[in-house]
């Protein structure tokens, strides 16, 4: 039995308004266009003793709305090859919204970037919508899902086989959009690993794996086997990597050569590393200098991801392919 990791904890931006703000947004109403700067006491906009016309506020503009094809002149949706939390928890947001429509019958629309609004604040409270919202099925639309996939390529540019998640991403989008997986939960799209945050990334294999092993039938692992189909040499791999190698051997465990062989190591190994770093300094450092050799679970999940480099995408594809809801888990 696998030990949890300590996840790093989460903090939440708190925004605070300086008094003029609060004062001025007390004349808005849940109206999205622009208000008039001043409202007299009936309700009625009301002209200064000039005569001269008000200036009017946008209520957008205030909160930091913009639509998607503004961002898209000043946003860079990459940096170092992955995808910036500005534009994942832009996707995020859609695919929610799509999912939502569709549970409601509403598969087809349109999806533009001038039609998506974007906004929330801080980046990670970053959300998108459309405009307007759809309320009913539009019958001579493409599908959303064909228009996500449009959208996301017009963004991300087309496959790319040097980038594995991405090209992964590409191919279930291509996929959805065909009807090729018409039975597909949207949903799940959320939780593709290009779309999660580093901190996410060694959740998504430590807690599916504690959930398959714990809540999971005694077949999984037969599944697993034979639904992703990768042969992975595991332990020429990690014998002779420091700490990794004492994973790999402290037995009873076994590990296959293949994509399950590497799931299992990689869920251990995320979890018993520093085990044996601590063990390793115990004779001769205190626990203060113990805990300057410990390495984070984002740098340890970085080895492993060195070290097999299909691994998130076929943790991924088994859960799709399984159709366990991934929200469940995580």
């Amino acid at each position: 039995m696998v030990k949890n990791p300590n996840w790093p904890q989460s903090s939440l931006t708190t925004l605070t308004l300086p008094p003029s703000s609060l004062s001025s947004l007390s004349f808005f109403t849940s109206s999205p266009g622009k208000l008039p700067a001043h409202t007299s006491m009936d309700g009625k906009g009301s002209a200064s003793a000039s005569g001269s016309a008000l200036p009017t506020l946008d209520l957008n503009a205030l909160l930091g709305r913009l639509t998607l094809d503004k961002h898209l002149e000043t946003e860079n949706p990459f940096d170092n090859n992955k995808i910036t939390p500005f534009y994942q928890r832009i996707f995020r947001s859609l695919i929610g919204a799509i999912s939502e429509l569709e549970s409601r019958g509403i598969t087809r629309g349109y999806l533009q970037p001038h039609q998506i609004m974007v906004g929330g604040g801080p980046c990670q409270f970053v959300r998108a919508w459309l405009l307007p919202r759809p309320e009913e099925d539009n019958p001579t639309a493409p599908t959303f899902r064909k228009q996500f996939d449009s959208l996301v390529r017009m963004i991300l540019g087309e496959r790319d086989l040097s980038n594995l998640e991405l090209n992964n991403f590409l191919h279930i989008t291509a996929s959805a959009a065909s009807g090729g997986q018409s039975l597909f939960n949207f949903r799940q799209l959320q939780w593709h690993p290009i779309l999660l945050s580093s901190a996410e990334l060694p959740q998504l294999v430590y807690l599916v794996f504690d959930h398959l092993d714990m809540r999971g039938t005694s077949s999984w692992k037969e599944d697993f086997r034979q639904m992703i189909q990768r042969d992975v040499e595991v332990r020429d791999t990690v014998l002779g990597v420091d700490y990794f190698s004492d994973v790999y051997l402290e037995g009873p465990q076994y590990y296959e050569e293949n994509a399950l062989g590497a799931f299992l190591f990689s869920a251990n190994a995320i979890s018993d590393v520093n085990g044996y770093i601590r063990k390793a300094f115990k004779q001769y450092m205190t626990d203060e200098e113990k805990d300057n050799k410990l390495m984070s679970v984002e740098q340890i999940f970085d080895m492993l991801i060195s070290f097999f480099p299909h691994m998130l995408i076929d943790v991924y594809d088994f859960l799709v392919k399984k159709g366990l809801p991934i929200d469940g888990v995580l």
